[in-house]
C-alpha cells in the first residue's frame, strides 16, 4: 500500500490518471471480502492501518501491523461499531 496522498474529491466527468488512482483513490477505498480466508488470500502483505470489510460477519477490520482487529476496538460487527454510535 502506497503512502496516502491525502483526500481528494473527484468531480463528475473528471478523468482520473493512473497516478491519481494509485495515490488518491486506492487510499480512499475499503475492499470487501466474503470472509477472512478470501481477505488473506487477496492481501498477502497487509500494512499497518489497512482496512477491510468482511461480509460473512458484517465486520470492518483494520490491520495493526501484526493482526487484523475489529475497527473501534470491539469484537462486534459493523452495525454495533458504527451505525449505533449516535445512540
Amino acid at each position: 500500500m502506497a503512502v496516502p496522498a491525502g483526500f481528494r474529491t473527484f468531480g463528475a466527468g473528471a478523468v482520473l490518471t493512473a497516478e491519481q488512482v494509485n495515490t488518491f483513490l486506492m487510499s480512499q477505498s475499503i475492499p470487501v471480502f466474503a470472509d477472512a480466508t478470501a481477505r488473506d488470500a487477496a492481501i498477502t502483505a497487509p500494512e499497518e492501518g489497512q482496512h477491510a470489510f468482511l461480509k460473512d460477519v458484517d465486520a470492518l477490520q483494520f490491520y495493526t501491523g501484526s493482526a487484523w482487529v475489529a475497527a473501534g476496538g470491539a469484537s462486534v460487527g459493523f452495525e454495533n461499531n458504527f451505525l449505533l454510535m449516535g445512540g
